[in-house]
């Protein structure tokens, strides 16, 4: 299983449509700051699975602010991060994935790609389409292991 992971994206949208097309996945992620753009992928692809929490930017927009996903046998929390103050580091986010059970973490708010196995958790920032490097993540799950990749955009 292939998820492709966005966050911040804060109005830019071609490029994940244009990742969509590029790689053969089976979801996307988006992590907040702008979830209008989520719900623009998901009426561009027919269907396609999109899952998607609200940002710090989201103001006045319905949706959930975490959620706890199983996909692949691989639980999931998705957050966007500033209501665990993750700017000033990661630790609050991180215990909320080790008490939910959670092996991986995805979370946005920074802006800056980060990617670290700790204690179990891969914990995964894909940084923001918006910054000029334009950065994204892959998760892949098989055999009930997860395992992440940093990226950048590229026409």
């Amino acid at each position: 299983m292939r998820l492709l992971i966005f966050s911040d994206t804060h109005g830019v949208r071609t490029p994940m449509k244009e990742l969509y097309d590029r790689y053969p996945n089976d979801g996307i992620i988006h992590l907040g700051d702008y979830i209008t753009d989520a719900r623009w992928m998901r009426e561009r692809t027919n269907g396609h699975p999109v899952y998607h929490v609200l940002g710090n930017c989201d103001y006045g927009e319905q949706g959930p602010e975490q959620q706890l996903l199983e996909l692949g046998g691989v639980k999931i929390l998705m957050m966007h991060g500033h209501r665990y103050g993750v700017k000033g580091g990661y630790l609050k986010a991180f215990y909320a994935a080790k008490e939910a059970g959670a092996q991986v973490l995805l979370f946005g708010h920074t802006h800056i790609p980060y990617i670290e196995q700790r204690e179990g958790v891969l914990m995964i920032n894909p940084g923001s389409l918006r910054n000029p490097d334009r950065e994204y993540a892959i998760l892949e799950i098989e055999n009930e292991k997860a395992k992440g990749v940093l990226l950048q955009y590229h026409d």
